[in-house]
């Protein structure tokens, strides 16, 4: 029995499609965009979606223009000053803000770490002997990203500064909570005003902490915190095959900071002619494509993906088979494709295509909790949160420092990431990629989803937390149901050729729903996780915090009625999944 494990692979249809990706569109959106500061609630993001939608209606392509109401916190101003020398400084969107008034304390460093790379820019990284530091300002290495921002909060700081790695600081946005608050997570905004600066200063403020500690030191924090109204394109390009009424998200954010050519300029013109190819062939389609700018990206921490995914989330639940992230293709310097973001279940898939259209091998992590992956508690499958970047041999040579886009150029995030930092022939390849990936989810007979990989990464996950936590806890009932659905995975992809295509893509789309949820999301299915990293099946990650409690305590008592519920979901939800495949098996085979 053949094994359909693999997509059908490059075809006259997709050549086509390829071919026709110029790049030529995409080109001319991404002029026009890096003349346009499209920051979120502003009247260029307008502008912005404006000439969105008049490019498409004049290419023949229907476009709706949704209008959610998002909460943005926008940075105006901050500064730093010591000993009357003021420093220039940024504050990240959801700082406290003092207001022109400030702040006053006293200067005390806090050591931390700059990012080696995106692998742990989300990280800590402070040390677990932190000097006292309650009610003081701190001053730390690394950005302003969540993570940092609650550890310097848990200490009992006052404010917090944190040295950029480089000669410009980098716009962020520090609070913990994934899009638009709600009333159980609306306290966990930040509590503290947040600013950042340059290496420069930065180390002379480390300095002074360090010389002369407890340091008088001023913090002035402004922002602009309310609810915005929001444009957010959407394209709906319909199917004619057997399972039109499932769809393909394809999404990338719209707002930038300042002109963010590389963050995301280069991925609005990408979807902008991707729709209008895409639109040409919709008759060739088994299911149909979404396409979505999102607003609020960059102030709202995603909060135009998460009002999409709160609005629509039971149509997302039901028929979207998967989702592809749209940010920062095309960038300079970035000839390799590495440090991807996929679940693995779209890992083989993705490598596959990725070869096909460019011959280079493409490599990948588990997704970070970052990008507009607002769909996790959904269960939705997805690919791509970054496109290609920059080899790792030639970020050293350059001795560029990690961050989280515009394909490793440090421009990200800052002023300078304008036209410059685009490369037209790398767009139109990574444009090509995008395009095949998406046309291979849309119009394949069967979903390329291999759910043994999934399986795998989670029994490594399971095992880990066994031997992190020993005797003292037994996670091996996971284990077994792990193993009965390894199995029962490998008679499914094994008999695929004898089985009803449509229903054989409804099993798939259900074992998404059950596996992505289990593996990359703690919450409840429509409600979103904090944008603090997820750690692989995250129900059973207690299994660490068991481990480094003292058995008498009461936490560790604690901890393993935590451990013992997550134990319990998983062993339900994994058995859930072994059954759906069993009843197709029994009942079609």
């Amino acid at each position: 029995m053949a094994d359909r494990t693999s997509t059908a692979g490059k075809n006259a249809d997709e050549d086509q499609l390829l071919a026709s990706i110029t790049g030529d569109l995409a080109w001319e959106i991404v002029q026009d965009f890096s003349t346009i500061n499209r920051e979120s609630g502003s009247r260029g993001e307008q502008e912005a979606a404006d000439l969105i939608v008049e490019t498409l209606e004049q290419k023949g392509v229907p476009v709706t223009v949704l209008r959610p109401t998002l909460l943005l916190s926008v940075p105006r101003r901050a500064s730093v000053t010591v000993g009357g020398r003021e420093f220039h400084a940024k504050t990240p969107a959801f700082s406290v803000s003092t207001g022109e008034s400030g702040s006053a304390g006293r200067l005390v460093y806090l050591p931390g770490a700059f990012a080696q790379g995106h692998d742990d820019l989300f990280d800590s990284g402070f040390s677990s002997q932190a000097p006292e530091v309650a009610g003081t300002v701190v001053i730390t290495e690394g950005l302003p990203l969540p993570q940092k921002v609650l550890d310097v909060e848990s200490l009992g700081a006052r404010a917090a500064i944190f040295v950029n790695p480089g000669e410009r600081i980098h716009e962020a946005i520090c609070t913990p909570v994934w899009g638009g608050p709600d009333w159980q997570n609306k306290d966990r905004q930040p509590q503290i005003p947040v600013l950042a600066v340059n290496r420069k200063d930065g180390e002379t403020l480390i300095g002074i902490a360090k010389d002369q500690p407890g340091s008088p030191v001023e913090v002035v924090t402004v922002l602009e915190k309310g609810l915005f109204d929001c444009p957010l394109p959407v394209v709906e390009i319909p199917a004619e095959g057997a399972e039109a009424a499932d769809f393909v998200l394809l999404h990338g954010h719209l707002d930038s900071w300042h002109f963010g050519v590389g963050d995301n300029a280069v991925g609005n013109g990408a979807m902008v002619e991707l729709a209008v190819r895409f639109w040409e062939r919709r008759s060739q389609l088994r299911r149909g494509i979404r396409l979505a700018w999102w607003p609020g990206h960059s102030p709202g921490r995603y909060a135009g993906s998460t009002w999409y995914a709160d609005m629509f989330g039971v149509e997302l639940a039901e028929r979207c088979v998967a989702q592809v992230n749209c940010d920062s293709p095309g960038c300079r310097w970035a000839t390799a494709f590495s440090g991807m973001s996929w679940t693995p279940e779209m890992a083989a898939f993705t490598k596959e295509v990725i070869h096909d259209v460019t011959g280079l091998t493409a490599s990948g992590e588990r997704p970070p909790r970052a990008g507009d992956w607002s769909f996790n508690n959904l269960g939705v499958s997805g690919t791509l949160m970054l496109s290609s970047t920059m080899p790792e041999d030639v970020r050293q040579v350059k001795g560029y420092y990690g961050v989280g886009g515009c394909g490793g150029n440090i421009e990200w995030h800052t002023e300078a990431d304008t036209l410059e930092i685009a490369d037209r022939q790398l767009l139109q390849r990574d444009m090509q990629v995008y395009g095949a990936v998406v046309w291979r989810l849309a119009a394949d007979p069967v979903l390329p989803m291999d759910f043994r990989a999934a399986a795998a990464d989670m029994q490594k996950a399971v095992r880990g937390y066994q031997e992190a936590v020993g005797e003292r806890f037994d996670l091996r009932p996971v284990l077994t149901v792990l193993d009965e659905l390894a199995s029962s995975l490998g008679q499914l992809y094994g008999a695929m050729e004898e089985l009803p295509t449509q229903k054989v893509n409804g099993t798939l789309k259900r074992l998404s729903r059950l596996l992505v949820r289990l593996h990359f999301a703690a919450d409840e299915q429509f409600r979103q996780d904090p944008a603090l990293q997820v750690p692989p099946m995250p129900m059973l990650a207690w299994a660490e915090t068991v481990a480094a409690l003292s058995p008498e305590s009461m936490d560790s008592f604690y901890a393993v009625n935590s451990l013992m519920r997550g134990r319990n979901r998983a062993v339900f939800e994994l058995r859930e999944a072994s059954r759906v495949i069993d009843d197709l098996l029994k009942n079609d085979a």
